[in-house]
């Protein structure tokens, strides 16, 4: 193999490119705003309101039960599209007890 071959391999690029990115910002390091320590310069801000500082605390509680609906409908239909194909009696029961177990499961989550 020769050199550039090498280059090629994605782990030798990677090195390669880290390499050249970390020289780039040695070089041109002494061309940087200096900083200026000015007060209030760590505070949080936001269109020159003051920013409280109470976090946000999200409530997914509403969701879970929509996404694992949507999810388990999604699977359904893809489960019956792909009985379609299958024939007998055992495929057919196997769909019904799968109907079934999805129903069952829905039930739980929404009815409690």
């Amino acid at each position: 193999m020769e050199v550039s071959d090498y280059i090629l391999v994605p782990p030798a690029a990677f090195l390669l490119a880290l390499l050249l990115a970390w020289l780039f910002s040695r070089l041109t390091a002494g061309f940087r705003h200096a900083d200026i320590e000015a007060e209030g310069k760590n505070l949080p801000y936001a269109c020159g309101e003051d920013v409280s500082s109470q976090k946000a605390e999200p409530e997914y509680g509403a969701f879970f039960p929509f996404a694992i609906f949507f999810t388990l409908l999604h699977v359904a239909g893809l489960m019956i599209a792909t009985w379609s194909g299958a024939s007998g009696a055992g495929a057919a029961l196997g769909g019904l007890i799968y109907l079934a177990v999805i129903g069952a499961t829905l039930g739980i989550l929404f009815l409690g």
